[in-house]
């Protein structure tokens, strides 16, 4: 992934561009409670599912998976900032179609899924809902 130091200063820098929303990202596998910050109370018991919805910095530019970054950044990966954890679907795609109208900073794509808790420490996240940002260069 290449780091751009903010979605503003990449979009001053190119003529034309245009910024749509492409397919959404599938799985991840969370390995520690800390992960979810300040929503780590709201997370699922062992064997039980809620709703996760977050926002992270990937977007798509001509095909290649960018990382928008402000600030100083260590290692490549994707930086995601939980919006909630949810007991229900309805209230989970609410949240979400509210946070994808107005995105903040850097983290301009979203992500709503499925969140089962294999361990106390352990998360398997699947995808429901998902829209990448896609950057467009003519």
């Amino acid at each position: 992934m290449n780091n751009i130091q903010s979605f503003e200063s990449f979009t001053e820098n190119v003529k034309n561009e245009e910024v749509n929303e492409s397919i959404p990202f599938g799985s991840y596998y969370f390995n520690s409670r800390t992960e979810f910050e300040e929503h780590s109370d709201s997370l699922p018991e062992k064997g039980e599912t809620k709703y996760l919805v977050f926002a992270h910095n990937s977007a798509d530019l001509d095909g290649q998976t960018i990382r928008l970054q402000g600030g100083v950044v260590m290692g490549s990966a994707t930086s995601k900032n939980i919006l909630g954890i949810f007991d229900d679907e309805g209230n989970a795609m609410a949240a979400y179609n509210a946070f994808t109208k107005k995105p903040e900073g850097t983290f301009v794509s979203f992500s709503m899924g499925t969140l089962y808790a294999k361990s106390k420490f352990s998360f398997q996240y699947e995808e429901t809902q998902g829209k990448l940002a896609k950057i467009k260069i003519r």
